[in-house]
């Protein structure tokens, strides 16, 4: 299989994840936003990543990716359980993460990012060809302008969607206040999986498909942000699954 990515794409890293926990072997090719729309399209006849592609088989989008890999995978290994309820509650809240929690996580941390072109470019050219990343610093001016139009990274936006995901994690810390293992039923599920790769621009876990930075190499406008919601229950129980659920850091895209 392959699979069609922006490395730093928490979206790509969900479609990454699965194929890493189902054991399934794949070829990344990851780009630079924007040096990847050549590629999707004529992988996908689309615009968007991840794209997979197995033989005659095309997926685009994270979602549907972990529904086709859903039928590799052994039954107790299956991200979507079989139960009408569970998998009610489990789409449900992957639909939240994706659509909500990601969108505005993808915001915030562009908003800040862009601002900083050396940061941003360190992060984003993980593993991308050297040709893309020669040309990046020279793109950057365009793909600053390019991602404040699309992803409309203006200020207000950026606080009501930190805002937003504030409320999102203050619904998943009610959930976990149970003591339960997982969100949903007593297995990891696509809900867990989108949760943490959703989530990852506000934590930054270690264990992850790219290198994220510490802490303390954050743009300090973003640093009371990650402190509050590294803090949370929701925090700490994404990173902990980073460090149980995970699989090994050999297939972390490298630095180049």
């Amino acid at each position: 299989m392959k699979l069609l990515t922006i490395p730093i794409s928490h979206y790509c890293e969900k479609a990454r994840w699965a194929l890493i926990r189902h054991g399934i072997p794949y070829q990344e090719e990851p780009h630079l936003q924007g040096f990847h729309y050549p590629y999707a399209y004529w992988m996908s006849g689309g615009k968007m990543v991840p794209v997979l592609q197995d033989g005659k088989y095309v997926i685009s989008d994270s979602t549907a990716i972990l529904k086709y890999l859903d039928s590799y995978a052994a039954k107790e290994a299956r991200l979507y359980p079989e139960d009408r309820e569970l998998r009610h509650q489990v789409d449900e809240l992957e639909d939240l993460f994706d659509e909500q929690l990601g969108v505005e996580s993808r915001r915030w941390v562009y908003f800040h990012y862009l601002q900083h072109p050396r940061a941003m470019l360190k992060i984003a050219s993980q593993g991308i060809s050297p040709f893309e990343k020669a040309l990046g610093p020279v793109c950057f001016p365009f793909l600053k302008a390019f991602a404040a139009r699309m992803l409309h990274t203006d200020d207000e936006k950026v606080k009501v969607g930190v805002n937003q995901s504030r409320q999102i994690i203050q619904k998943v810390d009610g959930l976990l206040s149970d003591g339960r293992k997982y969100l949903v039923g007593d297995r990891f599920s696509a809900a867990d999986l989108s949760l943490v790769c959703m989530m990852a621009p506000f934590v930054l876990p270690r264990q992850y498909g790219i290198t994220l930075p510490a802490l303390a190499e954050v743009p300090e406008s973003m640093q009371t942000t990650v402190k509050e919601f590294q803090s949370t229950v929701t925090g700490q129980y994404v990173r902990h699954l980073c460090e149980t659920e995970r699989c090994s850091q050999k297939n972390k895209i490298p630095v180049v």
